[in-house]
């Protein structure tokens, strides 16, 4: 397995999707127009390739000098548990030491990042989207 690391290159809205369904990762998959606009509006995208296949995908904003904020992770699960996550994590935050990162961990990811180095936050506030269906309910990310 040779895997391929990358910086700033955005997939397609409909491979993203792909992955994101694959990992589980709850976002809105239906609407590849709203993933194109996820991507178009983040300045920092790192993407893993197994060939021409994308195997893992982190989407942050940073102001590159003060904070960050990892918005998405992803990693195909056939490539969990091989340091894909890991590796796309440290290139994010490699590249200022100037910038503090923080995340939301989805559910299925609440351990992940301790074994990793993050420290754990618990001061926050969340102001939840609007969704057609109403509010979306705090911390459904």
């Amino acid at each position: 397995m040779s895997i391929c690391y990358t910086a700033d290159e955005r997939p397609d809205a409909r491979t993203i999707a792909a992955l994101y369904t694959a990992a589980q990762l709850r976002r809105p998959v239906d609407d590849l127009d709203r993933i194109a606009r996820m991507y178009a509006g983040s300045p920092v995208v790192l993407s893993a390739w197994d060939g021409p296949r994308l195997i893992g995908i982190l989407r942050g904003w940073s102001d590159g000098t003060y904070d960050g904020y990892v918005c998405d992770l992803a990693v195909d699960p056939e490539y969990q548990k091989q340091g894909v996550g890991r590796e796309l994590l440290h290139r994010c935050v490699s590249r200022s030491a100037d910038v503090q990162w923080v995340l939301r961990a989805s559910a299925i990811a609440t351990d992940y990042y301790a074994h990793l180095g993050w420290t754990r936050i618990e001061n926050g506030w969340v102001w939840a989207r609007e969704s057609q269906a109403g509010r979306s309910q705090p911390g459904s990310g």
